[in-house]
């Protein structure tokens, strides 16, 4: 929150988050935007995510299918915006149906949840790895 100067307010880089910002845009720059950039690529990551939103399942004396080196990159990268208007999960039929829901960015916010409905959470998972990716890929004028 901004602290009110007089009639307008002070900002400062530290509560604009800049050195925060100027990192993942380097990050971005450097390890993502040339996946990104390219179709087959981000393609390919999409498809991964779908397979995988969260990693595989582990069977007894295997190691679990994690997700690509890149993939796990551009997860974590989409996971850390903030928190308003963040989609989020919604469990609204326990273990069978799951809804999108809009983080308020503060505490005791209620959360507006979408209409969107999902069979998993798997596939919730997804559409919002999707919306997410999608702004990313606006952000630095990639066209999906």
């Amino acid at each position: 929150m901004k602290k009110k100067v007089g009639a307008e307010q002070k900002t400062t880089a530290l509560r604009d988050n800049y050195s925060f910002r100027a990192v993942d845009d380097y990050n971005v720059r450097t390890y993502l935007l040339n996946h990104l950039k390219n179709k087959e690529s981000r393609d390919a990551l999409i498809a991964e995510h779908r397979t995988f939103p969260r990693g595989g399942p582990t069977l007894p004396g295997t190691p679990p299918p994690l997700q690509s080196s890149t993939l796990a990159q551009l997860v974590d990268m989409l996971r850390m915006v903030p928190q308003t208007g963040k989609h989020t999960i919604v469990e609204t039929v326990p273990w069978k149906e799951y809804s999108i829901g809009v983080l308020p960015g503060r505490r005791g916010g209620n959360v507006r949840i979408t209409k969107e409905k999902y069979a998993t959470r798997e596939d919730a998972e997804h559409a919002i790895f999707l919306k997410r990716l999608k702004a990313l890929c606006e952000k630095y004028d990639i066209k999906m």
